[in-house]
């Protein structure tokens, strides 16, 4: 069985694409493991109010992508 070079174009962007996304949650669980361990070292530390107000406005990564 001979495959189009169609159908090789399509499997090509599919596994680019699978790649992509595996990279994308590699780096948000990267992410979120240094956001960890910046809690944890701040935890120990005094905080002042401005810089507890500054750690509440952001925001974790978008899940639910794929």
């Amino acid at each position: 069985m001979r495959t189009r070079p169609r159908e090789v174009v399509r499997m090509l962007a599919t596994l680019r694409h699978s790649a992509h996304c595996r990279r994308l949650r590699a780096a948000s669980a990267a992410q979120a493991a240094r956001d960890l361990a910046n809690e944890a070292a701040s935890a120990d530390a005094p905080e002042d109010d401005d810089q507890a107000d500054a750690a509440t406005d952001t925001e974790g990564p978008r899940s639910g992508i794929h």
